[in-house]
């Protein structure tokens, strides 16, 4: 039996509380040889997006943990380079992961050095619009319009009082599954990309080739199925969510739902199996030397400076379906964490603020600016290859995929934040999610019976809570 490790307790914080500005981890250079292709974009002027009329204010002030605005070796990006070239500019606020949430509630609170813009985190909706922190964007996006095509699904899941509160200029893969293909075909293992598309990566196949790899180890050699972020992904398979609305009014929980349980059962049996190395893995290339037949993590995990060598042949899987899910689309748990901003309450610069969405918005629809994306991509990443790029786009499609937000983030600090206090750097929901597959910080592992009886009624507290404000909010915007 392998030793039982503690977990790191940080690694989740560290892979979901990127902020709007992105997120670069340091690591050794795998990319042997490989060229940095620099932005060579020549951004032009949209037609699509109308200038800040003049006599309006040019400047938003954007709270966030990192700069919008170039700094070091980094490059511009193509939103904030046409929200320049349509006249307007970002001052930036600076705030840290601790006390982000406490400093913009006290700037809208006192009326004093209020941003315009606030980085988008799960938390914003509906628990920090209830406590007035932001405001609808109604007045500024037309959802119907061609310039947000594909984003409407997602803008309904948050709106409240008849009002849209997010609008996501894009999406990310919250988490991948990595693999080294040299791995897969020593051991007889069909590729599972391959299985992917022929509609046959499901939770059964994933569990057989992790049982046989692990059960394939010889003398001292120690072998794991998977390491990284990977439960809220996995159970997300099922399309339920550990709290459900109907309305974006009242809010319920549902951890007492069966295809939740039999997901989380799964995953506690991985824990027992010996298949999770619960240590913190900061990259692809340190996840294969540490043999994990599977690394789940997000895509800058894998790229840049975490790329493949040339020796290596590595590839990419989004997550095995549920058998019993019978939809249409196959589930994305994709994030908006890193491609929204929230308009704050207090901001008086409606012509700027319609301006910097449109910009980012385009950015990140326009055939001109994506095509040169994906050279770059390529460029910096020469040993990847066209197909992974796309099965990692694919991933977070709109239109190919059903998108999931599980509302449980949402509703308080403490089953939201990572940072609430509830666990080092993990929320409540965070805990919950990967309560079954991982020890806590004093080393326990749970069963799901055991982890839906220990928080069941604080789950239900919060929930009370929120539900109560939510009618509050209502009765006092009427």
């Amino acid at each position: 039996m392998k030793n039982l490790k503690r977990l790191f307790a940080g690694c989740l914080a560290i892979v979901t509380t990127f902020s709007f500005a992105g997120c670069e981890g340091g690591s050794k250079d795998s990319s042997e040889g490989s060229s940095v292709k620099e932005d060579t974009v020549k951004v032009a002027t949209s037609n699509d997006i109308a200038a800040i009329p003049d006599g309006a204010d040019k400047e938003l002030l954007y709270m966030g943990i990192g700069d919008l605005n170039p700094t070091g070796n980094s490059e511009r990006s193509v939103g904030l380079t046409l929200f320049e070239d349509k006249g307007g500019s970002v001052k930036w606020s600076r705030v840290t992961s601790t006390n982000q949430y406490t400093k913009l509630g006290a700037a809208v609170t006192s009326g004093k050095d209020v941003p315009d813009l606030f980085a988008y985190s799960q938390l914003a909706f509906p628990c920090q619009v209830v406590q007035g922190f932001y405001q609808p964007l109604d007045d500024i996006i037309d959802f119907d319009s061609a310039m947000w095509v594909g984003i409407k699904d997602t803008a309904d899941q948050f709106v409240l009082n008849g009002k849209h509160y997010v609008a996501p200029f894009g999406y990310k893969p919250t988490s991948l599954m990595f693999y080294d293909k040299k791995v897969i075909n020593e051991n007889g293992f069909e590729d599972p990309l391959e299985l992917y598309d022929e509609g046959k990566w499901d939770y059964d196949a994933l569990d057989d080739m992790m049982s046989e790899y692990c059960q394939g180890a010889s003398g001292d050699e120690e072998r794991y199925g998977i390491n990284g972020f990977y439960a809220p992904q996995y159970v997300a398979q099922t399309g339920e969510t550990i709290v459900k609305t109907d309305d974006n009014i009242t809010y319920t929980s549902n951890l007492d739902s069966p295809k939740i349980a039999a997901a989380e059962e799964r995953l506690g049996d991985w824990q027992k199996q010996g298949y999770v190395k619960f240590d913190w893995i900061g990259d692809a290339p340190t996840a294969f030397e540490s043999n994990i037949l599977f690394y789940c993590m997000g895509e800058w995990a894998a790229i840049d400076s975490h790329t493949p060598g040339a020796d290596d042949e590595w590839g990419v899987v989004p997550f095995p379906k549920d058998p019993t899910y019978e939809g249409d689309k196959p589930i994305s748990s994709a994030s908006m964490s890193d491609d929204s901003v929230m308009w704050v309450k207090g901001s008086e610069k409606k012509d700027a603020v319609k301006t910097f969405y449109e910009c980012y918005r385009v950015a990140q629809t326009d055939t001109k600016y994506l095509e040169n994306q994906k050279e770059k991509w390529l460029a910096n990443n020469p040993n990847w290859g066209e197909e992974a790029y796309q099965v990692i786009r694919d991933a977070a499609d709109p239109e190919k995929n059903l998108m999931i937000f599980d509302p449980a983030y949402g509703v308080s600090s403490l089953m939201g934040d990572d940072f609430s206090g509830f666990m080092t750097g993990v929320s409540l929901v965070g805990w919950i999610y990967k309560s079954t597959s991982a020890p806590n910080e004093q080393g326990e592992t749970f069963t799901w019976t055991q982890t839906r009886e220990k928080h069941s009624t604080t789950v239900e507290s919060e929930l009370k809570k929120l539900n109560e404000s939510i009618q509050k909010f209502i009765s006092s915007n009427k």
